[in-house]
């Protein structure tokens, strides 16, 4: 019997080509289902009563503290606490794992919070994002204290990032009614999330923002990170205070290039806030 060697190898060349599809198919496969579920990258919208039930859980605590200490909100140089509305456009993005984007809501969030010699500030975009920072008030004014937080979750994992700086930034001097026009840059030295980071604040001009029909007069201060090595940063932060210290208005241009398991990770973030109304949600 003849063997037909042309049939034969044909069959053994299909064999290994569905052979090689099922392999590919199930590599592609692995590789969404690690896109898709392992690193599912979804975002929740934080709702106002949802931050407005966690203010009115935390003046529990404000209010205990009051039996001992002075409570910062009963100061009259600080703004009154509670949680103020921002008209929002903003988004942030990473370009790891073929990149993805966030978009913010076109409404956020600013908590004040009573603690310590001052007020907690934390700007809510997202469940999976936010921001924290507190302002205390001393003989010389309101100051920007050394201590803050930024919090990101990209894919489900989360980035908790501590900042700690070497000193206070006055934004708003006692005497408001002379302020300088353009204050010294106050450069620090800052860790955020352990790594070293050194951004510079300075006091610019005064000027006025309209709210709910009234003009409030307002101080520019600016936050820069110019930091050109390998890995670079580029941060512009611009904050419009009123003289108590409430954010009335704010902008944000950041990116990134991060050293990560990945490489190279690039991450951007663009964001406008103007407040909507004085009184706060209580």
């Amino acid at each position: 019997m003849v063997r037909d060697v042309t049939t034969s190898d044909s069959r053994r060349r299909r064999r290994l080509f569905w052979w090689l599809s099922s392999v590919v198919f199930v590599v592609i496969a692995a590789l969404l289902f690690v896109r898709l579920v392992v690193f599912d990258d979804h975002t929740t919208p934080l709702t106002t009563d949802e931050v407005l039930a966690r203010y009115r859980a935390s003046t529990v605590a404000a209010t205990v503290l009051a039996t001992t200490t002075t409570v910062a909100a009963e100061l009259p140089t600080l703004p009154p606490t509670g949680v103020y509305l921002y008209t929002t456009e903003g988004r942030e993005s990473i370009d790891a794992l073929e990149g993805t984007e966030h978009v913010y809501p076109d409404e956020t969030t600013i908590t004040f919070a009573a603690t310590g010699c001052g007020v907690e500030m934390r700007w809510d975009a997202l469940v999976e994002r936010h921001d924290e920072w507190n302002l205390c008030v001393t003989s010389a004014g309101i100051e920007l204290q050394p201590t803050g937080g930024s919090y990101h979750v990209f894919f489900g994992q989360e980035k908790i990032e501590p900042i700690v700086c070497d000193r206070t930034v006055l934004l708003l001097p006692s005497d408001v009614a002379e302020p300088p026009t353009t204050a010294e840059a106050v450069p620090l030295t800052c860790t955020i999330g352990g790594e070293p980071w050194l951004p510079v604040w300075q006091v610019l001009e005064r000027g006025v923002r309209t709210v709910e029909g009234v003009d409030i007069a307002v101080q520019h201060v600016q936050m820069t990170v110019v930091d050109e090595d390998e890995f670079h940063e580029h941060i512009t932060l611009d904050w419009y205070l009123d003289d108590h210290g409430l954010l009335i208005a704010a902008t944000l241009s950041k990116e990134t290039l991060a050293d990560t398991v990945l490489g190279g990770v690039t991450y951007k973030e663009s964001y406008t806030l103007a407040l909507k109304s004085l009184t706060p949600l209580r």
